[in-house]
């Protein structure tokens, strides 16, 4: 097989593999469902494994910017 033929195949099963995922509609209902906090045990103010509560491990979190 030619290095032409082999790249031309993969480009148009990739570009037809994008476009067939692209337009197929997806129900809301198979997405995941991602909340900013954790809802369980340790939000409720009960005391983890470690003693503390949710109100502070969530002192614990920060925000990392990375600039060029």
């Amino acid at each position: 097989m030619k290095l032409h033929q082999f790249v031309s195949g993969s480009a148009v099963v990739l570009g037809a593999w994008l476009a067939i995922t692209f337009f197929h509609e997806v129900p809301t209902q198979r997405y995941p469902k991602l909340d900013k906090h954790r809802r369980s045990a340790e939000t409720s103010g009960k005391p983890d494994e470690s003693g503390a509560n949710a109100a502070d491990a969530s002192a614990e979190l920060f925000q990392v910017s990375v600039s060029p």
